[in-house]
C-alpha cells in the first residue's frame, strides 16, 4: 500500500513486522534510497535511521558489516568457501573455532567473576537491578 500518495502520515511504531521487512527488502534488493521507501509507507519527510534500526534489529546488517545475503548468492559463496579446503584443513578449523569458543567463555567467566569481586568488596553496584524502570 501506498502511504505516501495517499497523504497519510503514519508513525513508525504503527508499522507492521511484516511491512517493515518489506521496507528493508526493497531498500536491500530493488535499490530504491531508505528515505524513499520511508516516505512511501509512512508519509514522513525524514527517515532519521528508524530504517537503518529495524535493519539491525532483524539482522539484516550488523553494526557496519552487511551479514543478510540475497539468496542468489548463497550457492556461489558456499562452494567457494569449500572448494579448496581439504577434509584436514576443516577438522583444523572446526578445532581453532572450538578453542576460541573455550576461550571466549572463560573469558565470560573471569569477567562475571570480577564483577562480583568488585561489588562484594568495593561496594560498588555494576549489575542492573531488577526493580529499576527504564
Amino acid at each position: 500500500m501506498d502511504y505516501f500518495k495517499e497523504g497519510v502520515i503514519r508513525h513508525a511504531s504503527t508499522v507492521s513486522v511484516e511491512e517493515r521487512h518489506q521496507m528493508i527488502k526493497e531498500h536491500l534488493f530493488d535499490g530504491v534510497s531508505k528515505l524513499h521507501v520511508w516516505r512511501k509507507y509512512t508519509g514522513q519527510k525524514k527517515e532519521r535511521g528508524g530504517l537503518l534500526r529495524w535493519m539491525r534489529m532483524y539482522g539484516y546488517v550488523n553494526q557496519r558489516k552487511p551479514i543478510f545475503i540475497p539468496r542468489q548468492y548463497h550457492h556461489t559463496i558456499m562452494a567457494e568457501s569449500g572448494k579448496n579446503l581439504s577434509n584436514e584443513q576443516l577438522q583444523a578449523k572446526i578445532k581453532e573455532l572450538e578453542r576460541q569458543l573455550e576461550d571466549a567463555k572463560l573469558q565470560k567467566e573471569g569477567y562475571l567473576r570480577m564483577i562480583e569481586i568488585a561489588e562484594k568488596e568495593l561496594n560498588i553496584p555494576i549489575r542492573k537491578k531488577s526493580d529499576t524502570k527504564r
